[in-house]
């Protein structure tokens, strides 16, 4: 599970900010749900105000960490400093695994990792690999296997090119990270319309029964949904969705293209879902949804519905930003972190930091919030 992460100098946050998902001795059992760790957090706050970046520092952290490698040697690192500053950026993650808790660190700039370290997250912090540069400065006994590689390269994490070079003592590590799934990019929100998410229906029909089901629900008006195909000019099978409605007993159909911006939404965004949850280890490693603009052309009634699938799931966990105010009165002030800007730089909180006479267990936080009592709206005019 992830448990915490932040940062500092990292596109509009200067100072220190962190996304804490530990919950304490004071969140009542109903949000808990027994754990000690959020499986939900909502992020708001202005626009403007660093919602997304907050979101982007753990989707950077995820890629980096499993996909750096990929990249040419000499490509730059998809990160930026508060206004382009001098300074080094630094993040981190700390994540629990296999009933261990670890922290890993990584100080960079867009050109090569300055520092890069692994350790447990609890007392003793046992440091279990150490990276300056291009020079490893410390291997704990059970990551001694890392000395097989030949060379480091300044733009890619350690534990990306572990994986290239199948060093064993970090690939469930890699596996980790490899399970979450984000729409948020370098640029910032990145739209999940895909032409691909037809196929990986017709391959995976328990996706589309899952993803059927739940727009059934929802009140589309759609009784069905039939993955169909023809072959292009080139011969290659080009696949598409058929929407079937039922109208005074007889059933007709529909293309995608006149779909509402709702329908195609949830059609495309339930299929990640679906990854994310299917994903999840049923013994500890959990798989992670990073998801910018959720409730994006839904209804106000189905954001509940789809958080709900997180809550219920094993060990699956959802990170998220909405335009929604209302949910903040389901998730209660354990799961909602609000962003603020004070002179252009970035700030967060938890909503549970705040004195307790403000915020009380099963009371609504809306009205405090539109009310402009706690922060992160925009102050107009």
């Amino acid at each position: 599970m992830f448990l915490k992460f932040g940062g500092q100098n990292f596109f509009c946050f200067k100072e220190d900010f962190e996304v804490d998902l530990r919950l304490n001795k004071n969140c009542p059992e109903n949000i808990s749900r027994g754990l000690d760790v959020a499986k939900v957090m909502c992020i708001k706050g202005a626009n403007a105000a660093g919602k997304t970046n907050s979101l982007k520092a753990l989707s950077f952290i995820c890629d980096f960490m499993t996909n750096s490698f990929s990249k040419k040697p000499d490509e730059k690192i998809s990160i930026e400093s508060f206004f382009n500053n001098n300074q080094d950026i630094k993040l981190f993650c700390e994540f629990r695994l296999d009933d261990l808790e670890y922290r890993y660190e990584i100080e960079l700039t867009s050109k090569a990792v300055k520092k890069e370290i692994l350790r447990f997250a609890r007392a003793p912090e046992k440091v279990l690999f150490e990276r300056r540069g291009d020079q490893i400065l410390f291997l704990d006994d059970s990551f001694l296997d890392i000395q097989s590689i030949p060379q480091l390269r300044g733009n890619a994490s350690l534990v990306s090119i572990a994986n290239q070079h199948e060093i064993k003592s970090l690939s469930r590590i890699y596996q980790f990270f490899k399970k979450a799934l984000s729409n948020v990019a370098y640029v910032g929100f990145k739209d999940l319309l895909t032409n691909d998410i037809h196929e990986f229906y017709h391959t995976a029909p328990e996706a589309l029964s899952f993803v059927k089901d739940l727009i059934i629900r929802f009140d589309t008006g759609i009784s069905d949904i039939v993955i169909d195909s023809y072959e292009d000019s080139e011969g290659n099978e080009i696949y598409y969705p058929v929407f079937v409605f039922d109208i005074n007993g007889e059933k007709e159909t529909l293309r995608y293209s006149h779909q509402s911006s709702g329908t195609k939404r949830l059609y495309h965004l339930l299929g990640f879902i679906f990854l994310v949850l299917e994903q999840a280890d049923e013994k500890s490693a959990s798989s992670l949804f990073i998801a910018d603009e959720l409730d994006l052309h839904l209804h106000s009634k189905i954001l509940p519905e789809l958080i709900k699938l997180f809550d219920e799931s094993k060990n699956s966990q959802l990170i998220f930003s909405c335009q929604n105010d209302e949910i903040l009165n389901d998730l209660g002030k354990y799961r909602a972190i609000l962003v603020s800007k004070d002179e252009n730089e970035s700030f967060s909180y938890r909503l549970d930091e705040l004195p307790s006479d403000v915020l009380r267990n099963n009371r609504p936080i809306t009205p405090h919030y539109q009310n402009e009592r706690i922060g992160g709206v925009p102050k107009i005019g």
